[in-house]
């Protein structure tokens, strides 16, 4: 995984105020900043998996899994983007489940 040394300063401090954003509650706004910290740094492993758990929390559950794929991609064995996407996949089975006549 890259460390924060060989990333931008302009793309840490996007992300820092993402991760701030969206801890009070305004997964929305930290996604403009971490779309923003990935433009500047496309490699930035943290930026694509706090996207990911933004698009979690919005319900986006395509958008999640494939920030998460991006991570997996350099990181097969990343295992936060290995355990929120395997998360994802289960959470769309049991809701496709629950929304098929007859269950």
């Amino acid at each position: 995984m890259n460390s924060f040394h060989q990333i931008p300063l302009e793309a840490i401090i996007l992300y820092r105020s993402a991760v701030e954003l969206s801890w009070k509650g305004h997964p929305e706004l930290a996604l403009k900043n971490l779309t923003a910290a990935v433009m500047v740094a496309p490699q930035f492993t943290a930026a694509h998996c706090e996207m990911g758990q933004c698009y979690r929390k919005l319900g986006r559950y395509p958008e999640a899994i494939s920030a998460f794929d991006t991570v997996l991609q350099s990181f097969p064995s990343h295992a936060e983007a290995t355990m929120n996407r395997a998360w994802i996949l289960e959470t769309m089975k049991e809701h496709s489940n629950q929304t098929r006549p007859g269950f």
